[in-house]
């Protein structure tokens, strides 16, 4: 694995437990996800009642990169401005996160905090970020991305 590079400060490391427990929704949220850079599609079947448009939500990403030079110079700096943009904010950029258990064949996970998932959606739809995913597209053999709201225990009743 690579060593993690630093951003000019945008991107922290915090722990994968983190992500972890923000994982822990997944089966009450909406998701888009991309299994190869050609073939993007979005779950409505399992769509929940909305959160409180008050409540975080995250980006949990993991991608298979495949030419990190544009990735990290084509891609990267516009990705994190236009989340910045909507008030994003990165948790987790990780190239080698500490595996606990299970296989973890990814080369970057990433999540970020966005302030509702309503502004999650619209930095995805963003028209700026739709012109640089193409890059990604071509600098990644795979990338999975989801939005989940916040937890909230109350969502468990």
């Amino acid at each position: 694995m690579s060593q993690e590079p630093t951003s000019n400060g945008i991107f922290r490391r915090t722990l994968l437990k983190a992500g972890a427990a923000i994982a822990g929704t997944l089966g009450m949220t909406t998701s888009v996800t991309a299994s190869s850079p050609t073939e993007e599609t979005r779950d409505d079947e399992q769509e929940p009642s909305e959160p409180d448009p008050c409540q975080k939500a995250y980006l949990i990403v993991v991608s298979e990169i495949t030419d990190m030079d544009r990735f990290m110079n084509e891609y990267l700096p516009v990705a994190a401005e236009t989340a910045d943009a909507y008030g994003g904010e990165t948790l987790v950029f990780s190239f080698d996160p500490n595996v606990v258990e299970g296989e973890w064949d990814h080369t970057l996970t990433v999540v970020v905090e966005f302030p509702s998932l309503q502004t999650a959606r619209e930095w995805y739809a963003d028209e700026t970020y739709q012109e640089v995913k193409q890059i990604r597209h071509e600098t990644t053999a795979y990338t999975n991305l989801i939005f989940a709201p916040q937890f909230v225990p109350e969502d468990l009743s």
